[in-house]
C-alpha cells in the first residue's frame, strides 16, 4: 500500500512538471499580448489625434503640386472620350490616391515608433509568433516611409500621350505602393490573430476598443484620401 502511495505521489509529480512549461509559456504569452494589445490601443489613439496634422500634410501637398504644375491635365478635357484610355486615367487616380495616403501617413511614424519600442521587446514561447509580430511592424514601417509619386512629371507624361497610355511613372510608382499595402495588410492580419490567440477574458474589453477604435480611424483616413484627391484633380484641371 505505501508502494502504490509512492508511485502515485511521483506520477502527480511528474505530470505537474510537464504541464509547468505549458504553463509558464501561456502565462508568458497572455502577459505579452496584453502588453502589445495596450501598446496598439495607444498608437491608435495616437495616430487618431494626429490626424489635424495628417490633413495639414495633404493640404501642403496639394498645394505644392497647385504651385508646381496648375491645370497640367486641363487639356485632356478637349480630347475625344474615344481615343483616351480608361486604364490610364483609372491607374493616374489610383496614383493620387496613394499619393494624398502616404503623405497623411507622415505624421503617424512617430507612434509607429512608440509601438515598435514596445512590441519588439515582448517575450513570446514561440520565435514564430515573434517573427509575425515583427513582420508586421517592418511591413508598417515601409508602408509609412514610402515617399509620394512625381505627380506632375507623370501628369506632363499623361498629356504627351494624350491619355493614350499609361505613364512609366505611374506604373513604377503603383506597383510599389501596391506591394507595401499588400505586405502591409497580410502581416496586420496575422498579427491580430496573434493577438486574438492569447486574449484572454479579462482583455475582451481593451479588444473591442481596439476594433472600434481601428475602424474610426480608417474611416477617417479613407475620408480624407478621397477628399484630398478630389482637390489634386482640381488643381490639375480635371
Amino acid at each position: 500500500m505505501g508502494k502504490d502511495r509512492t508511485w502515485m505521489a511521483l506520477g502527480l509529480a511528474a505530470a505537474a512538471l510537464a504541464l509547468w512549461p505549458a504553463t509558464a509559456a501561456a502565462a508568458q504569452n497572455q502577459r505579452s499580448d496584453r502588453t502589445a494589445l495596450t501598446a496598439y490601443h495607444s498608437y491608435l489613439a495616437g495616430v487618431t489625434a494626429r490626424l489635424p496634422d495628417a490633413r495639414t500634410a495633404d493640404a501642403a501637398f496639394v498645394s505644392s503640386i497647385s504651385g508646381r504644375c496648375p491645370n497640367a491635365l486641363a487639356s485632356l478635357k478637349q480630347a475625344p472620350a474615344s481615343s483616351v484610355n480608361q486604364t490610364a486615367l483609372f491607374d493616374f487616380g489610383e496614383e493620387l490616391g496613394g499619393d494624398t495616403g502616404v503623405v497623411a501617413y507622415g505624421p503617424a511614424r512617430a507612434e509607429l515608433a512608440k509601438m515598435t519600442a514596445s512590441l519588439r521587446t515582448l517575450r513570446w514561447s514561440s520565435p514564430q509568433t515573434a517573427k509575425i509580430v515583427n513582420r508586421y511592424l517592418t511591413a508598417q514601417s515601409r508602408l509609412f516611409g514610402l515617399a509620394p509619386s512625381d505627380v506632375c512629371a507623370d501628369a506632363q507624361a499623361l498629356v504627351a500621350s494624350h491619355a493614350e497610355s499609361i505613364p512609366a511613372g505611374t506604373s513604377h510608382w503603383l506597383a510599389k505602393f501596391k506591394r507595401a499595402v499588400s505586405a502591409q495588410q497580410s502581416a496586420g492580419a496575422s498579427f491580430t490573430a496573434v493577438l486574438r490567440k492569447f486574449e484572454t477574458p479579462a482583455d475582451r474589453g481593451l479588444a473591442a476598443a481596439d476594433n472600434k477604435l481601428f475602424k474610426r480611424l480608417a474611416g477617417s483616413v479613407e475620408g480624407l484620401v478621397k477628399s484630398s484627391a478630389g482637390k489634386l484633380v482640381h488643381v490639375l484641371g480635371l
